[in-house]
């Protein structure tokens, strides 16, 4: 049996293939065709996994799609009719979204027999987590920024069963909240989310008094937005209203440039947001007594909150499904289009995110000779590592690019750039010459799962760089990464997921003080991660990376 999930036409679009009992591929369509956000069928990426798996669309038994179409919704209810000022842009986006599925068909090159199934949306984040986690009973939350009129869902979780207990309707939506704190804050609302929670480490909480004003919980302990507080927007996707400046106290005009008041109303925001969720699971973890919690939706790339549901709530167990965002819905239709088809999930934690297109020796030879560079083929695995380790020793930075390309936009071993955490200068070095990026962003820490404890305390969800650790260890170089007592991104790396990368960082342990690697995204500032050869070698001389590991080749500067 094949069964392909396919996600919304929405930022992220993305597919997922599985069998009876496996996840087979899974990629995002802006991998493939680079450009970042597409909101379009995603046939680039249709094309990759049926190239990768051999396959044809006459091999499918079904194709699922996490359905979106119903976004008009969205502009009217709630404050759809006040922030719908301009309905023929709308319009012209609906009259697209009316088209999904003769374009899926048309991008399948199938007739009317194939089998096509739909599925809400906030379900298939549902299943995406439940049916990826160890549980056999859990409380599901997911909570996004808000699509087809819904920003998010509880569910119970029992057995092979997820049974949907409420609904939370736009514009209630905690995370269409988080997003025009983006905006306010200078930032692009839908893509730099996640710089907010970053920005606020060195703030203080003093706008918090406010932030709580702005939703209050209904009888079924869900947030409810109190609209005096926001007004229509240019964007069509409203903005804060003039109460919310007056009470705020704070000039709307002269706050980019003021980095006190930013960093405050990010780390205020935050709170609140950590502070709402924390809420939503303990009332309904009093109805129902789970002691496991799943978690997916956007809202929930956001790490500092997985710490905080990890650390200040009462349930024993979290898991955030990595790739939390709307790609990972693709997961969800085809977990749950398998259940349809076959009456079993055939649900199990997810052991990688290994699942995107792989590298071929020939490709990546091929690709090398035609721009005429110089390179080193390495006689095996052994010879590959011990040469990349004397790189890294001389504090020199190595893109290291190995098998099939991360689904999610973590790199996690295998489209990453590595440096030495113990070189004096490796924070300066990467932001400034590779990544591009704001100070205040924290780098990840890459460490052997089994030796994990000795240098911090991690969760399970670091596996997938989705939550925060504590450092534990004194070694002199790693408080440089650290910050809100002692906190520090880590990935934890096991042998059977990712043995290339775990070897790697147990050889470069036998000379440094530590079986530790810096560790961030192989992509140019603003790009989605690399994938193929082309592109890792587009990357590497557009950026001051000093050694290129792609599969058996080494190319240096």
């Amino acid at each position: 049996m094949l069964v392909l999930g396919v996600a919304s036409l929405d930022q992220d679009s993305a597919v997922a293939l599985l069998d009876e009992k496996s996840i087979l591929g899974a990629i995002e369509e802006e991998k493939v065709d680079r450009a970042p956000g597409v909101s379009t069928v995603p046939a680039a990426a249709l094309q990759r996994v049926f190239d990768q798996n051999n396959i044809t669309p006459a091999d499918l038994d079904a194709v699922a799609l996490a359905d979106s179409s119903q976004e008009a919704r969205l502009r009217e209810s709630g404050l759809g009719s006040k922030f719908s000022a301009n309905r023929k842009r709308r319009s012209s986006r609906d009259l697209r979204k009316g088209t999904v599925i003769p374009q899926l068909r048309e991008a399948l090159a199938s007739d009317s027999t194939l089998k096509l199934l739909q599925y809400e949306h906030h379900f298939c984040h549902a299943a995406s987590t439940y049916y990826t986690s160890d549980f056999d009973r859990a409380l599901i939350l997911t909570l996004d920024g808000g699509a087809a009129g819904r920003c998010g869902q509880v569910s119970l979780g029992e057995g092979d069963e997820i049974r949907p207990l409420r609904t939370m309707q736009f514009p209630d939506s905690l995370g269409w909240f988080y997003t025009r704190i983006t905006a306010l804050l200078g930032l692009r609302p839908h893509w730099d989310e996640h710089k907010v929670q970053w920005l606020g480490r060195e703030g203080q909480p003093e706008f918090l008094p406010v932030f709580r004003k702005l939703f209050r919980a209904d009888k079924h302990g869900l947030p409810v937005l109190d609209r005096r507080y926001f007004a229509a927007g240019s964007d069509e996707r409203g903005t804060f209203s003039p109460q919310f400046f007056r009470e705020m106290k704070i000039n709307k005009e002269k706050l980019r440039g003021d980095s006190p008041v930013r960093a405050a109303i990010a780390r205020s925001a935050q709170l609140f947001l950590e502070e709402s969720v924390l809420d939503i699971a303990h009332y309904y973890q009093a109805q129902y007594g789970c002691d496991s919690l799943c978690l997916a939706g956007g809202v929930f790339l956001n790490v500092l909150l997985v710490r905080a549901l990890e650390t200040r709530s009462t349930f024993d167990n979290v898991y955030v499904q990595p790739v939390a965002g709307n790609a990972g819905t693709a997961l969800g239709a085809a977990f749950l289009a398998r259940k349809k088809l076959s009456g079993k999930s055939g649900r199990g934690a997810m052991k990688s995110l290994a699942l995107g297109p792989a590298l071929g020796s020939q490709n990546i030879k091929a690709v090398l000779d035609n721009c005429k560079i110089i390179y080193k083929y390495t006689s095996g695995e052994d010879h590959l590592i011990s040469e990349c380790v004397k790189i890294l020793e001389r504090d020199k930075i190595v893109a290291w690019c190995q098998g099939r390309t991360e689904f999610g936009h973590r790199a996690l071993g295998n489209r990453s750039i590595l440096a030495s955490p113990f070189s004096e200068y490796v924070i300066d070095n990467v932001n400034q010459y590779i990544k591009h990026r704001a100070d205040f962003h924290p780098f990840a820490l890459s460490v052997p799962a089994e030796r994990a404890h000795e240098f911090f305390d991690a969760s399970p969800n670091c596996r997938f760089m989705a939550s925060l650790a504590k450092l534990r260890s004194n070694i002199e170089g790693l408080e440089q990464f650290a910050f809100n007592n002692r906190e520090v991104r880590v990935h934890t790396v096991e042998k059977e997921a990712n043995p290339s990368f775990w070897r790697l960082l147990q050889k470069f342990g036998e000379s440094a003080p530590a079986p530790i690697l810096v560790n961030t995204s192989f992509n140019l500032f603003g790009e989605p991660l690399v994938s193929d050869p082309r592109e890792a070698v587009r990357s590497f001389y557009c950026s001051g990376i000093d050694a290129l590991a792609l599969g058996s080749f080494l190319v240096v500067k």
